[in-house]
């Protein structure tokens, strides 16, 4: 094993802590420094690539059922971004995907948000009844039901 010194001495210059110290309130403007070299400021994301914070009656409906139901969907769970297309499509068109055997899955992949842990809570054994009310209930085009690992 390389003590500190050695392995200090082996990696490249880098920034320093005063590099990541905003220096007043210009420091943020257009350019930052970093050593000797000028980076241009990362640039917004187009109009186009953003989504509008979801809203709209067949949306609100299908949340509040889920939450009364004790229902999870991947769409939540996995923080989808297009959540707001899907359940609050207009009469008939809105869609849904109920995540069965509870909100937790054991696999922890590194690309999904859904929440992981080793030893998951007990499965709801209503959570089937719920599923078809819910089913049911919904006026809407199709629904997928996908489940956790466990």
């Amino acid at each position: 094993l390389l003590d500190k010194v050695a392995a200090a001495s082996q990696l490249p210059d880098g920034p320093s802590l005063d590099d990541f110290i905003q220096k007043g309130p210009n420091a943020a403007k257009s350019e930052v420094a970093s050593g000797s070299r000028l980076r241009q400021r990362r640039e917004r994301k187009p109009e186009w690539l953003k989504v509008e914070r979801p809203t709209g009656e067949n949306y609100q409906r299908l949340k509040k059922d889920l939450r009364s139901l004790k229902l999870a969907t991947v769409c939540e769970e996995a923080r989808c971004p297009n959540i707001g297309e899907c359940w609050g499509g207009k009469q008939g068109t809105a869609t849904a995907t109920i995540m069965v055997m509870g909100d937790t899955c054991t696999r922890a992949c590194r690309f999904c948000n859904v929440k992981t842990a080793r030893a998951p809570a007990a499965l709801d054994p209503l959570e089937p009844v719920h599923t078809a009310e819910a089913v049911a209930s919904w006026d809407i085009s199709y629904v997928v039901i996908t489940s956790v690992d466990r």
